[in-house]
């Protein structure tokens, strides 16, 4: 539970806010609020007051599913005993998470394309909303994410961002670009292998997801991750490369610590519902990790212990056996850790990264 009296912010808090975009304009309302647990700190870094979240589906790409239309909110989670940060988004109450190797492409002025393994987002703002307040975000998005400004899609489509035409001519065109860019870090594209017969439901993972999200921290803010749980890979080059990189504390997450989640959960459903004979191969390539910060992931124990809180809160059908459970979730771990995405490069791809840098014309605005 957040204190009521909450001392002022860490000043490793404040040291990260100070390296970030600038100005950093918190909008009003209650952005900028700052909460204090016993084992870190979360901070709202920016809101808009109206955006509307879709998920474009893999099983039917030319239907769009309206998830959730609100406030738009980035979050902020810093451990207080480890050098652990996570970054997240939510419009409503569904979450999702952001990370170096998750790639975000902004396809007009108040939009962005988020893609996770297993998963496509659009989010879209109204033309009400400040221009300074979608290139703040963009800012932000460019520190936490794999971002790239694809801006001249919306001129290359004819059609207003405000229409759903827009999305299915905008998929088309930069859709390809998101697979390379997952693939390029080692991730699967298009449909999970696990989600078959039961789990097929991409609106399932999506809620998924957003549970896995705000478990990671708040897991951390009350000390129930810890650094014992995670491992940590320093991704910085040398300084004899001569490149920029960066010179802070923070860990970041790759997407996997999130995506692997809902993957052991999906795992153990099917197996537990006798399905199992439905999974697909995992098409996850070999990839390099993105370069220039370190990295943090959950290691066994971590995603074991994150399964067990998210098993006996409910997630399962019928609560397994103790001696069943421990089994379920050792299949789990050894199904995600066959083909793990590489979390170090060698100096072939250090180099290479340091050269290389239902549709109808109905209105989707948030209003």
């Amino acid at each position: 539970m957040a204190s009521s009296s909450a001392p002022p912010p860490a000043s490793r808090m404040a040291s990260f806010l100070s390296r970030m975009p600038k100005p950093l304009n918190i909008p009003s309302g209650a952005a900028g609020r700052i909460e204090e647990y016993s084992m870190g700190t979360i901070m709202e870094v920016i809101r808009a007051d109206s955006s509307v979240l879709m998920l474009m589906e893999y099983e039917n790409p030319r239907n769009f599913r309206i998830l959730k239309r609100g406030n738009f909110v980035m979050k902020l989670m810093m451990q207080t005993i480890s050098t652990i940060v996570v970054a997240a988004c939510m419009v409503g109450d569904m979450h999702w998470p952001l990370a170096k190797d998750a790639p975000v492409l902004r396809v007009a002025s108040r939009s962005f394309l988020f893609a996770l393994p297993g998963l496509l987002y659009a989010l879209c703002f109204p033309p009400t909303t400040a221009e300074s307040t979608v290139t703040l975000l963009a800012e932000l998005f460019r520190q936490f994410t794999h971002y790239e400004d694809s801006q001249h899609v919306a001129a290359d489509v004819g059609v207003s961002e405000d229409q759903l035409g827009f999305w299915q001519k905008a998929r088309e065109q930069v859709e390809p670009v998101l697979r390379a860019r997952l693939q390029r870090y080692g991730h699967f594209t298009g449909k999970s292998p696990t989600a078959v017969g039961s789990q097929s439901s991409e609106l399932l993972r999506a809620g998924r997801i957003s549970d896995a999200t705000e478990l990671v921290m708040k897991a951390f803010l009350i000390g129930l991750l810890n650094f014992t749980h995670c491992d940590i890979h320093d991704l910085r080059p040398h300084p004899q490369n001569g490149r920029t990189v960066d010179t802070g504390r923070e860990s970041y997450p790759t997407i996997v610590v999130f995506s692997n989640i809902v993957e052991a959960l999906q795992f153990i459903w099917v197996i537990a519902t006798d399905e199992g004979h439905l999974l697909r191969p995992e098409n996850r390539p070999g990839g390099v990790r993105p370069s220039g910060f370190k990295v943090w992931c959950l290691n066994r124990s971590g995603l074991a212990c994150l399964l067990r809180v998210l098993i006996y809160a409910g997630e399962m059908p019928e609560r397994p056996a103790n001696h069943q459970l421990g089994r379920l979730i050792e299949r789990a771990r050894n199904w995600n850790s066959t083909h793990p995405p590489p979390l170090e490069m060698s100096e072939s791809e250090e180099e290479e990264a340091s050269t290389s840098d239902e549709s109808q014309e109905t209105s989707i605005s948030p209003s």
